[in-house]
């Protein structure tokens, strides 16, 4: 009976590891000047109140869809870092030669802790990557 109970949970572990979703690795990274091929690993998570928060949206596969959402929440830090509103929202149209990345900037003008989620349009339910930043 032991025997037969090892063997289902070390078949039940190798189908979990076996079947999980093949979804592209995707990241997220600030910065405090306009991004580019120099200055792209100089990464931030911390920001100035009312200046430019530049970030980059990049993944190693073609994504299936030429929308996507980004959504950036508050954040409450005694709240163990749980959203408590959502800050700003919008869909953007990747183009051709923006198949593998997306960047932009934006401006927030009240200090605390946020993170940046950005979704598929065709699929809001699974996030592509998340991060987090704060604004003092």
């Amino acid at each position: 009976m032991l025997k037969k109970f090892v063997v289902f949970f070390i078949f039940a572990c190798f189908i979990l590891v076996c079947s999980g979703c093949d979804r592209p690795k995707t990241i997220i990274l600030f910065n405090n000047a306009p991004i580019t091929k120099e200055n792209i690993l100089s990464t931030a998570t911390e920001f100035t109140l009312g200046k430019r928060i530049y970030y980059v949206f990049m993944t190693e596969k073609k994504l299936e869809t030429d929308l996507i959402r980004i959504r950036i929440l508050k954040r409450n830090e005694k709240a163990n870092f749980q959203p408590t509103k959502l800050f700003y929202s919008n869909d953007f149209r990747l183009y051709k030669d923006q198949i593998y990345y997306y960047n932009d900037y934006i401006v927030i003008h009240e200090s605390g802790y946020y993170g940046m989620v950005i979704y598929a349009k065709n699929q809001l339910n699974k996030p592509l990557a998340t991060a987090n930043f704060r604004v003092k």
